[in-house]
């Protein structure tokens, strides 16, 4: 065949063009082996060789732990590390929800919505099972305390929120569990410690009502108040002004602070911890 016939075939008929390998000896020149092949064999072959690396590869990187190595490629919802911190998201989120009723709980109570007794401390998360102990929390309510009842609190410098005259004492036999403080008009309301205000605005019987979480399940409120200094949300820190005396409310019948204290769903005396002269 003559190489311009060559020249004239088309690619797919070269593919057929058979060609013999020779293996010969060095010195002697003499035929060790010979290879009868095709352009077609040889494409293929090559082909083959690269669809098999390809599925190696992908077998590799879907079946053994260098696919964690690949980023975006490894299945991370295994990786031990993911497994702890995933358990970690769902306890601080367990401790978040928890935290919330028992804000959501007191909002509630200010509203006249809910009894004191009702309202259920928040569950803190260890190592110990907490759905276990919030059932057994739930299950067992802690009594109101009795007027001669005094709660320690631990580390506790609690800064007075208004000097004045004690107009109507703790009471909480009939439900008062506050004591309620006279002072000039106008005259500022502090906080009596680090805290985050938990709720604020106005109630029907309460008026202009702001309430303030405290560290260690302590909370403290102030009702009847002509003007509210901080939203909710807002942090505060021990003597800073949250509110201005007043007489809002259908249960204020003249200028006067109503002051509650909380402790672990609890009402407590103010005087046992407060000296307002």
């Amino acid at each position: 065949m003559s190489e311009q016939d060559n020249g004239n075939k088309s690619f797919f008929d070269r593919l057929q063009n058979v060609f013999r390998i020779n293996v010969l000896e060095d010195e002697t020149l003499r035929e060790v082996r010979s290879f009868r092949v095709s352009l077609k064999h040889i494409y293929l072959f090559f082909m083959g060789l690269c669809l098999l690396s390809f599925l190696l590869g992908i077998a590799l990187m879907s079946f053994t732990p260098l696919k964690r190595s690949i980023s975006g490629f490894g299945d991370i919802q295994g990786h031990p590390e993911y497994i702890k911190m995933n358990g970690k998201i769902r306890d601080l989120e367990k401790e978040i929800n928890a935290q919330n009723d028992y804000i959501e709980g007191f909002k509630r109570m200010l509203n006249n919505d809910l009894q004191p007794d009702e309202i259920q401390k928040p569950v803190t998360t260890d190592n110990s099972s907490p759905s276990a102990s919030a059932n057994e929390k739930a299950s067992n309510p802690q009594p109101k305390p009795s007027r001669e009842e005094k709660i320690a609190f631990d580390h506790y410098i609690l800064t007075t929120p208004l000097k004045g005259t004690i107009s109507a004492a703790y009471e909480a036999e009939i439900d008062h569990f506050g004591i309620d403080i006279l002072a000039p008009a106008n005259s500022p309301i502090k906080a009596v410690s680090d805290g985050v205000v938990i709720q604020s605005g106005w109630n029907v019987e309460t008026g202009n009502t702001i309430s303030i979480q405290h560290k260690e399940n302590l909370i403290s409120v102030f009702k009847h108040n002509s003007v509210l200094l901080k939203k909710e949300g807002d942090f505060v820190q021990a003597g800073e002004v949250v509110a201005i005396i007043g007489n809002s409310g259908t249960l204020s019948d003249g200028p006067h602070l109503h002051f509650e204290l909380w402790y672990d769903g609890r009402s407590v005396n103010p005087q046992d911890y407060i000296n307002f002269e």
